[in-house]
């Protein structure tokens, strides 16, 4: 990780540069800034809102790109009031969704019947439930995305990968805390998605950068920090009990076993079966044929997936097949990203399908971001690119090899080794497709963290669980306490 400063926002605003400044490359500039209040907890609080972006750099004297953020800061606050930073993932989503989705003082409200038709925008309302009241809320968007951009002549490889997108991002958040006076708060990071793995790398970036800053906790909505063990390879067993848990969720919620069933409760006997699920896929061709087909017989009653289907793939079914497979009768496919949403069954839908029945419901959240940024007064806001897309591969590892691995919990372990109070959340979906709760009940089975180190939670809804509105209460709620305990003496 890079260890060079960047200048404070304060410095680059008024034209006094704290260091010395490259001649080309994005400027910082406030896009648009107002004074509001909300209610939250049944009182009344004042906050500044402001948007902007924050140059940030792919080597010392190279200034080729920017970042951008939007940040919500309660007037009066101590220097020592918590920071919340958060981002959504991609690689290339801006932090529209979780802004507007969950935790902004203004959030977008979508139907809660995923058989209910969608409107073309989401009302808008204030958010009850926001954190601004306990801390600062200070949404990041990587470079390229949001209002930030990426120069002509940049590094692109820099910024094409986890290393370097979590550096630029890490820079963006410090020159963000130097130009507001908060380097000695409290800081929480929150990813989701690939932001999962960004909130990861950015702690060690940060730490490189200055080790004076505390980071008291890293949050993980939709976790992806452990997708090179679970991504379904045909021949990678191991993943196939690790997504069971979902499938059996799904197969109740859709009514696909026998009744009553509970889909909280069909994930836990599913994922009790694990363990025998896992011992019949390694035995392979060795698995006698009664034992066959009694794992058969168990994987139908849990999924609702014909035991005969088992038998003709080796026990196997991928998430994206079981999209396929579990509706086909009734002509429909399910929902990646959340799996009580379907669609009509394209006639030529093979193991993979697309796009996404629940797409339409996340691009309500990118519609209303534009409407939140027009309320804070910037100019124009439909140059918010709440999605960006990149040329070219995006880095993960260290080069194309079979023997490469991708360690980004254990790097994170390393973190929380040597800082005794970094604590971690992880939140997942019931019904995601993506990142299952069987991957994050894995990731923690894998880890040596002391339990008091972690919190581990599921919510009944999918990968973006706060389109649920009972889900988002709980979520909400859960990243409180977390702020609130990471916070006391």
């Amino acid at each position: 990780m890079r260890t060079w400063l960047i200048p404070t926002l304060a410095a680059l605003l008024s034209g006094t540069p704290a260091l010395a400044q490259p001649t080309s490359g994005p400027a910082a500039r406030i896009e648009g800034r107002a004074e509001q209040s909300i209610t939250v907890a049944g009182k009344r609080l004042a906050y500044t809102a402001e948007a902007g972006v924050l140059p940030v750099s792919s080597a010392p004297g190279r200034q080729d790109a920017s970042a951008g953020y939007v940040a919500y800061v309660r007037k009066g606050a101590r220097p020592d009031r918590p920071v919340l930073f958060v981002f959504n993932g991609g690689p290339g989503a801006a932090s529209a969704y979780l802004q507007m989705g969950a935790l902004g003082p203004m959030r977008a409200q979508v139907p809660q019947d995923p058989q209910a038709p969608l409107p073309a925008e989401a009302p808008v309302a204030a958010n009850p439930a926001s954190l601004v009241d306990i801390a600062d809320l200070v949404f990041l968007d990587p470079p390229g995305t949001g209002f930030s951009a990426i120069a002509d002549d940049a590094d692109k490889g820099f910024y094409q990968s986890v290393q370097g997108d979590a550096d630029a991002v890490a820079q963006a958040a410090r020159a963000w805390l130097a130009a507001a006076g908060r380097t000695g708060a409290p800081l929480f990071i929150l990813g989701e998605s690939y932001g999962t793995i960004r909130a990861a790398a950015m702690v060690d970036a940060l730490r490189a950068q200055d080790a004076g800053l505390e980071v008291r906790g890293v949050l993980l909505f939709g976790q992806a920090l452990n997708m090179i063990e679970t991504s379904q390879r045909p021949d990678n067993v191991v993943t196939y009990p690790v997504s069971l848990p979902t499938l059996a969720a799904l197969a109740c919620y859709h009514r696909k076993r026998p009744a009553p069933c509970d889909p909280a409760q069909s994930a836990r006997e599913a994922a009790a079966f694990g363990p025998a699920y896992l011992d019949a896929l390694y035995k392979g061709r060795a698995l006698d044929d009664a034992a066959r087909a009694a794992v058969a017989a168990r994987l139908e009653d849990l999924t609702g997936i014909p035991r005969g289907f088992y038998l003709a793939n080796d026990l196997r079914i991928s998430k994206e097949r079981f999209r396929v497979e579990l509706l086909r009768a009734e002509g429909k496919v399910l929902g990646r990203y959340d799996a009580r949403y379907t669609a009509p069954r394209p006639a030529d839908a093979g193991e993979v399908v697309g796009p996404d029945a629940f797409s339409a419901v996340s691009d309500l959240y990118g519609k209303a971001v534009i409407g939140q940024l027009a309320r804070i007064g910037v100019q124009d806001p439909a140059r918010y690119k709440v999605v960006a897309r990149f040329a070219g591969e995006w880095s993960y590892g260290a080069g194309d090899s079979p023997f490469n691995d991708w360690p980004f919990m254990a790097r994170l372990e390393a973190a929380m080794a040597a800082q005794p109070e970094l604590r971690l959340f992880v939140g997942t979906g019931l019904y995601d497709l993506t990142t299952t709760v069987g991957a994050a009940d894995y990731l923690f089975a894998q880890s040596g963290l002391a339990a008091d180190r972690f919190v581990n939670r599921r919510y009944p809804a999918g990968h973006v669980a706060y389109s649920d509105d009972a889900s988002w209460r709980a979520f909400v709620a859960d990243i409180r306490a977390f702020v609130l305990a990471g916070t006391r003496p």
